[in-house]
């Protein structure tokens, strides 16, 4: 279940409206003619805006999880996977191998049966970064991912219930409202990526 993740429980469920954005740097200016000069930084994260529905007995659970790590602490959320991609991924594989460089965006996959679709999530072992397919993968064979790899890879990835680590941006907490001092709807938050 997509959502917010304490002791391995989920606390809360995200719920409608929800964006799911790739945050990669570009900055851009124009000269004095007019040509347009554009520069992109390699570092990527994912950032989560979602309203969020509580599932513990009490709502405050999820009150508690949002006051006390705020925005230093670690919270683990399952990766809403695109309706789509999960729709078409029919790999039987349980652990498919990867191999690639640092800064590449094509791997090789060794031990994959079946397809994972592009547009899937997957996350590599020992590593916190979430990556995204481009392209369909279907067997072994060429991996194409984005962003580019951190850091090398010579390991399994997981491509199904994705837990990525995240920090709450306290700025964008919105909508909190409270009746008769019970806490009647989290509004919306924000989770970033941490890397």
């Amino acid at each position: 279940m997509y959502g917010i993740y304490e002791d391995g429980n989920v606390i809360a469920q995200f719920v409608a409206p929800m964006t799911v954005r790739s945050n990669n740097p570009v900055f851009v200016s124009d000269t004095l003619s007019l040509s347009r000069k554009v520069a992109k930084r390699t570092a990527q994260r994912w950032e989560l805006e979602t309203a969020v529905e509580p599932l513990s007995t009490s709502s405050n659970d999820l009150f508690v999880n949002l006051v006390v790590n705020g925005n230093s602490d670690t919270v683990f959320v399952m990766m809403p996977q695109n309706i789509g991609a999960a729709h078409n991924t029919t790999s039987t594989a349980p652990a498919p191998m990867a191999v690639g460089y640092k800064g590449a965006t094509t791997l090789t996959v060794l031990k994959n049966y079946g397809t994972i679709a592009k547009g899937q999530f997957i996350k590599f072992t020992g590593s916190k970064k979430v990556y995204m397919l481009t392209a369909d993968l279907v067997n072994s064979g060429t991996m194409h991912i984005y962003p580019a790899l951190r850091g090398d890879v010579d390991t399994t990835f997981e491509f199904k219930d994705i837990i990525m680590e995240c920090l709450y941006d306290l700025d964008v907490v919105r909508g909190m409202s409270f009746s008769d001092g019970i806490l009647m709807n989290m509004g919306t938050i924000k989770l970033v990526e941490r890397l």
